[in-house]
């Protein structure tokens, strides 16, 4: 198998969709540390079907979903695809998926596979998730440790048979479920019988909670009429209150806007008084900050003259240091020029020694270096004619060890072909089991033929009783359908017979009218709420709708009469001058004409309009009409349901039949197997033992003849090494030279080291005194640089001391000149203090005036507000109790399919009986209690009991096979 490609989503560091080709020759993958290398041979691995969250380096198998990190979220799912092509050059594609909390899911060229497919696909081409050939970190240290079985584990895979193990343990893994599978049927068994008990029971408790079930239906219906009746009252009284509060509004209005009138002209003058004292203000600002300017200047003067008395003082002592620093300058420059003199006299006839000791040196590593290589002369000699003595007496010692150990096997060699000389004769056993084969062989084969037909009839028949089963399931769901849909428009038309008998009342026109089936919204809509109006009128009615009837003038051309079926004389009259049309075409109507559409779209010849009413009526007209269609449609469907009964019947009586006949015959068929298995054996065991003998005498032949070439090669090298070892001097003869050589190279070693010790010490010495001459020139270019620097202090100080003088004397003139006008500021801050003071009760005057309007306005703005807040709660109450029979009519007309003004007639109960909704709903919630008392209900409890008895007799006839 070839991988060409691999593309990954989501796994591990790989977020977003990434692709690897692979293409023909080598690819590597080369980069940093954690860019993600290993990821793409686990990910290969994974999709392989590993599923060791260990192996992956993971907690967990949802791990190898991409975690999220600070700037990106997590993901919910990991897929890895592999396209590669298999040894026949197909392609194949293996996809892997899993999603948190859901698992793993396999795709193999598009269609979903099991994990053990997966596995089975990638054994059979020598690999998968564990092959050798997926070497990750530490597998080579893995590889030469590993065990013989682990070895051989190996060797099956390159050899391409590690599929065939993996199948053979799947076949007996299923061998072993079908033995555990028939130890279940027992349990299975008795656990059905405890079924059927238990089932029977709920069956009475699923009857006594659809009774309840039923009673909390009307009493919903009861308590959602009461709800909708309350709402239509409190949102009637919600409007009258609106009313009021909109008179209350607008006289509050009124008064709040002569109220923003006073607020106004008073604001105004505050404002002018106001204006005039922030000009009092600014003027005191500004005063006050000319005298702060000016105490500021004052004390900066001062500041500065101690200022420069106290730089003079440090000047003068800055002068004096400076002074003493170029005296001692002057002597410590004196001082290193006599000691430099001294130390450069002295590192001069040191400089001269240094080649004398240099040339000793070298004279001493060459006589050291000559005796170096004529010690490794004489001990490279002296070992090499040891190394050949010892070598030759190791040949010898071989030599004769393999003679003997030659004539050991020769003679081993020979008893063993003694003993196969007197074996017997194998063919005569391998004659017997082939006889005993094709026996075996020929009765497997015509019970297999048997077998395959009985299975093709079975087959045959299990389709059969599938179409059968299906059919009758179809059939018995179409009648329960029908069934449901019939009793219940059945029981809708006789309650409303039974109440019509019971009032003794004139029947009405929707329950006399009968129209063609999809012409129901047109007629609805042009009877609209007449259709429950009674056909004649009352003798004591002194009000109310009624149809006496009328003449019927002439039909138009296109009447709705033409696809009414069934129409009382009384409604003639109106239904002949109504159009019919798909759509309206806006057709110009003569007076006392209607047009309607299918969709009971209404248009009179006045221009009045109707959309939508009609709605009820036209699910009643409906109902009529699929109760007839259902009438007719019955006995048709009860006939099917039979018939369908008995062909299914016959199917599964004649397949059980024949099941039990192919048992038998897979029984025979098995022993009969397992005869020809035992009698191939025993032929294999055979034809084995007569090639083993065959090949075992063969091979001692060839060993004998080979032993006995190999003993005579042996001897000869005995006597050839031998003559070598006579040839050789003795090792005694070099030792002497290599004891002389290794005395003289001590005697140089010595020499050496004698005089590179001078020289080092020499060196030494020279290097202490360069640095401490260095040292002495460093120290005398710091006190020159220092006596340069003190000199110039000097001049500096002397300067600054002169430009001080000169300043003092202008500061000292300018205090007497700032305190005079300090005292002028102060008498006028007093005059704008009280101007300031007269300008403040002002303001205080009109602001307590405008407070006092601006109170009266605010209770008249709450006053306004709390009117209006009132109204909008009277409007939203309003809207809220509108909304809400607006809710209860839409919760009508989804829960009951009615609106509900008609759940009383549906329900049949009186609208002034229904008291009021907290007693409805304590009723409901006494009857929902009582069903909940019943505890956990199965419903279906009657179809699952008739299924388990099925079953249960299914089970006895396959146990009793």
């Amino acid at each position: 198998m070839e991988i060409s490609r691999l593309k990954l989503s989501g796994f591990k560091s790989f977020v977003e969709p990434a692709e690897l080709r692979v293409e023909p020759g080598l690819t590597g993958v080369v980069g940093p540390n954690g860019c993600g290398k290993s990821n793409l041979l686990e990910a290969i691995r994974w999709v392989m079907g590993e599923n060791s969250p260990r192996s992956m380096r993971s907690g967990g198998m949802e791990d190898v979903i991409f975690a999220g990190t600070e700037a990106r979220p997590p993901r919910d799912f990991a897929e890895v695809i592999l396209q590669a092509k298999d040894d026949d050059g197909e392609e194949l594609e293996v996809t892997r998926r899993i999603e948190r909390g859901a698992g793993s899911a396999y795709r193999v060229n598009g269609r979903d596979v099991r994990a053990k497919d997966v596995a089975l696909t990638f054994a059979d081409a020598a690999t998968g998730a564990h092959s050798p050939a997926l070497v990750s970190q530490g597998k080579i240290a893995q590889v030469i440790a590993a065990k013989p079985a682990e070895r051989r584990q190996m060797l099956e895979e390159a050899a391409g048979i590690a599929g065939l193990h993996v199948r053979r343990k799947d076949a007996e893994s299923k061998l072993c479920q079908t033995e555990k599978n028939l130890e279940r049927l027992e349990d299975l068994m008795a656990g059905l019988d405890s079924q059927m008990a238990t089932l029977k029971r709920q069956a009475k408790q699923a009857e006594r909670y659809k009774k309840l079930s039923d009673q909390i239906k009307i009493a919903e219906a009861r308590l959602l009429y009461a709800r909708w009746r309350d709402a239509a009252a409190a949102a009637e009284e919600a409007r009258e209150a609106a009313k009021s509060a909109d008179q209350r509004v607008e006289q509050v209005q009124a008064a709040t806007k002569e109220a923003q009138k006073l607020q106004q002209a008073a604001a105004e003058t505050v404002a002018e008084a106001r204006d005039e004292l922030a000009d009092r203000r600014d003027d005191a600002s500004a005063h006050g900050h000319r005298m702060a300017a000016l105490t500021s200047q004052l004390e900066a003067a001062e500041q500065r003259l101690a200022d420069l008395d106290r730089q003079k003082a440090r000047l003068e002592e800055d002068r004096g240091d400076a002074d003493r620093l170029t005296h001692d300058a002057a002597e410590a420059l004196a001082r290193l020029e006599r000691e430099l003199k001294a130390s450069g006299d002295a590192l001069a006839k040191d400089e001269e020694r240094r080649p004398a000791l240099t040339s000793r040196v070298d004279e001493a590593e060459r006589a050291s270096r000559t005796a170096e290589l004529a010690l490794a002369k004489a001990t490279a000699d002296h070992a090499g004619v040891e190394a050949e003595w010892r070598v030759v007496e190791a040949e010898i010692e071989q030599a004769k060890l393999r003679v003997a150990r030659l004539n050991n096997d020769m003679q081993r060699q020979h008893d063993l072909r003694a003993q196969l000389s007197q074996a017997g004769d194998p063919e005569i056993a391998v004659k017997e089991a082939e006889k005993s084969a094709n026996a075996t062989a020929a009765k497997v084969a015509e019970l297999r033929d048997a077998l395959a037909q009985g299975q093709a009839r079975k087959s045959n028949l299990q389709e059969a009783r599938d179409d059968a089963s299906s059919a009758l399931a179809a059939a018995r769901a179409e009648l329960a359908g029908i069934e449901r849909e019939f009793n219940a428009l059945a029981r809708d038309r006789d309650a409303r017979a039974k109440g019509n008998a019971q009032g003794k009342a004139l029947p009405k026109a929707l329950d006399r009218i009968s129209v063609a089936p999809g012409y129901e919204r047109a007629i609805a809509a042009v009877l609209g709420r007449d259709a429950k109006s009674p056909l004649g009128a009352p003798k004591d009615a002194d009000s109310g709708r009624f149809w006496t009837g009328g003449a019927a003038p002439k039909r138009v051309a296109d009447c709705i009469l033409a696809h009414v079926k069934n129409c009382p004389e009384q409604l003639k009259a109106r239904l002949s001058l109504v159009h019919f049309a798909e759509k309206d075409d806006g057709r110009d109507l003569a007076p006392g004409e209607w047009i309607v559409t299918r969709e009971g779209h209404l248009r009179r010849w006045d221009g009045f309009i109707i959309r939508g009413e009609g709605a009820a009526e036209a699910v009643r007209l409906e109902a009529d009409n699929r109760l007839t269609e259902l009438e007719t449609k019955l006995p048709a469907v009860l006939k099917a349901v039979e018939t369908t009964t008995s062909e299914d019947e016959a199917a599964r009586e004649e397949l059980s039949k024949l099941q039990t006949d192919l048992i038998a015959q897979e029984r025979s068929l098995a022993e009969a197997s397992e005869e020809e298995r035992a009698a191939l054996r025993m032929l294999d065991q055979a034809q084995a033992e007569r090639e083993r003998l065959a090949a075992r005498f063969s091979e001692l032949e060839q060993t004998a003849t080979d032993l006995a070439e190999q003993l005579k090669q042996a001897e000869s090298e005995v006597e050839e090494v031998q003559a070598k070892k006579a040839q050789l001097p003795s090792p005694d003869t070099g030792r002497a030279s290599l004891e002389a050589a290794q005395a003289k190279h001590e005697a140089a070693r010595s020499a050496v080291q004698s005089a590179s010790g001078e020289l080092a010490a020499h060196d030494q010495a020279l290097a202490v005194a360069r640095e401490r001459h260095a040292a002495q020139r460093s120290e005398k270019a710091s006190w020159e640089a220092r006596s340069g620097e003190a000199a110039q202090r000097m001049a500096d100080t002397a300067k600054r001391l002169e430009e001080i003088v000169e300043e003092r004397a202008i500061m000292a003139a300018k205090p007497e000149g700032l305190m005079a006008e300090i005292e002028q500021g102060d008498t006028m801050r007093a005059k704008l203090a009280a101007e300031l003071a007269a300008a403040e009760e002002v303001i205080a005057e009109r602001e307590t005036s405008l407070k006092e309007v601006e109170r009266k306005l605010a209770e008249a703005s709450e006053a306004l507000s709390t009117a209006r807040e009132n109204r909008a709660g009277l409007r939203a109450r309003a809207e809220n109790e509108e909304a809400r029979r607006g809710e209860m009519a839409r919760i009508s007309g989804e829960r009951f399919q009615c609106p509900p003004p008609l759940l009383c007639e549906r329900f049949e109960f009186e609208g002034e009986a229904v008291k009021d909704a907290t007693q409805e709903a304590e009723e409901m919630d006494r009857l929902t209690a009582s069903r909940e008392r019943i505890g956990p209900v199965n419903l279906v409890a009657a179809d699952e009991l008739t299924r388990i008895e099925e079953e249960h007799g299914h089970n006895a006839t396959e146990q009793a096979a």
